[in-house]
């Protein structure tokens, strides 16, 4: 699942190799017109190289699309796995705020994991269930700090939110028709953030115990 990647991480920007950007262009490409229909040659028009040099690195389709995966999940990994914090004060604008930052930072490979779930490819059934891993965990975590409202199927109390995300994600194009911005634009998005926050807050969680000072 995530956990397995998260240490490696992304590269950063200024760090990339050829390799790296191909693999990028790649993960725009795939995400647009999927695996099977995009060839080794469109990867290399779109990156501006040579098709040897797309080999050169990665010899086969197959060895790049693996590229793209796993960065894939490095970036969800890294961007979503690790815990929460041990007394979060607002534990919804904690999680939250880690989904926005994914979006901003990262939109393409949201889209390539749309795509993956969607098609329900290896890929997609990989992310799914490491996505429910993820939210299992935060959501165990909180019930074992008593932040969970009493009486909630253990099942579905992981499993909404997630599918109330993750279906946002991928209708996001038709959301922008009726936004008046684009959705990952800065306003849309916290707007979308405090409106789920409200409704998740409202519907699973127990607020927390105010500090004894007050605070």
């Amino acid at each position: 699942m995530f956990r397995e990647v998260v240490s490696p991480g992304p590269p950063r920007r200024g760090d990339q190799s050829s390799a790296d950007r191909i693999r990028d262009v790649a993960l725009k490409t795939f995400a647009v017109h999927g695996t099977e229909a995009t060839s080794l040659r469109m990867i290399a028009e779109s990156a501006g190289v040579s098709i040897g040099l797309v080999q050169h690195h990665f010899r086969t389709k197959g060895n790049l699309i693996t590229a793209v995966d796993e960065y894939v999940m490095a970036v969800l990994g890294q961007s979503l796995a690790s815990p929460l914090p041990e007394t979060p004060t607002d534990p919804v604008s904690a999680v939250a705020q880690r989904v926005t930052e994914l979006v901003s930072n990262h939109a393409h490979v949201i889209d390539y994991m749309c795509r993956a779930v969607v098609d329900c490819t290896p890929m997609g059934v990989r992310v799914f269930d490491g996505l429910v891993d993820i939210g299992r965990g935060h959501w165990d975590q909180l019930a074992e700090q008593g932040l969970v409202r009493p009486g909630l199927d253990p099942d579905w109390v992981a499993l909404n939110p997630m599918v109330l995300v993750l279906g946002i994600f991928i209708v996001r194009p038709h959301l922008d028709r009726h936004l008046p911005d684009g959705f990952t634009s800065p306003v849309q998005l916290d707007r979308w953030q405090k409106a789920t926050d409200v409704l998740i807050r409202s519907g699973q969680i127990v607020a927390p115990e105010p500090n004894a000072d007050g605070g």
